[in-house]
């Protein structure tokens, strides 16, 4: 069982974190996905409060990637201070899970249209997102020959699908079409975001078969759990197996 969570905003939603760590299965999971904005607002001394959140709940394996509001200058200081987990910065790590050699990608996605304080403050930031996108289908395209199950993770969203219930005028602003492409061009199995809190579907299928899970708290209001075995693989090109 993978568990997934993101936009905890701590302190914002530390307390709903806490409920919703209570209600999940731990005996059964076998790695835990942070998903970005686990901190509110470059607070990043609030990742020690979420990590002690876990303590006598569960103890395995986590990795993580970066959303928006764990602010770019502090990326580094992030990941040095907080090695309890393993970052994912434009990168895959290869693991075992329920006895699948499974690849997971890593990233803080890419939007179709930088929001309006990302134009007035990044002036490169389109060519940033346009590089993200390269460097994410080399990373995808060297995983899906060695593993059996591809996982992709970011914080923004990989499709509109699961933007119903955010206002339609700002989904380029929330995700990114050219993602659920390389998803499908990639044969991506599962893929995970969040910053979606106010979405109404919180899973979809894309064209290809991959399960796209919207793992935002506010939206789900519990840690998000994905048989890999029953969900991910019956379901999709490992089916065979």
């Amino acid at each position: 069982m993978i568990a997934a969570v993101a936009d905890v905003h701590s302190p914002k939603y530390i307390d709903l974190f806490r409920q919703a760590i209570r209600s999940t299965p731990w005996d059964s999971v076998e790695v835990l996905l942070f998903i970005g904005d686990m901190v509110n607002r470059g607070k990043i001394d609030e990742y020690k409060r979420v990590l002690d959140a876990l303590e006598g709940y569960y103890e395995g394996d986590i990795i993580g990637i970066l959303g928006n509001e764990e602010y770019e200058q502090y990326e580094n200081e992030i990941v040095s201070r907080f090695d309890r987990i393993v970052w994912l910065r434009d990168e895959g790590i290869e693991l075992t899970l329920d006895d699948y050699k499974v690849g997971i990608v890593g990233t803080r996605g890419i939007l179709d249209r930088p929001t309006f304080w990302q134009r007035k403050n990044i002036p490169d930031i389109v060519s940033r997102y346009h590089s993200r996108l390269r460097r994410i289908e080399d990373v995808l395209r060297n995983f899906r020959k060695r593993v059996q199950v591809l996982i992709l993770l970011s914080h923004y969203s990989v499709t509109f699908k699961t933007l119903e219930g955010e206002r339609r005028s700002i989904w380029r602003e929330m995700g990114s079409t050219r993602m659920e492409s390389l998803i499908v061009r990639y044969g991506v199995d599962l893929a995970i975001h969040g910053h979606a809190h106010r979405s109404r579907v919180l899973r979809t299928r894309l064209s290809s078969g991959a399960l796209v899970v919207n793992a935002s708290l506010p939206a789900v209001k519990s840690i998000s759990l994905v048989d890999l075995r029953k969900e991910v693989v019956r379901r999709g090109i490992l089916g065979f197996i």
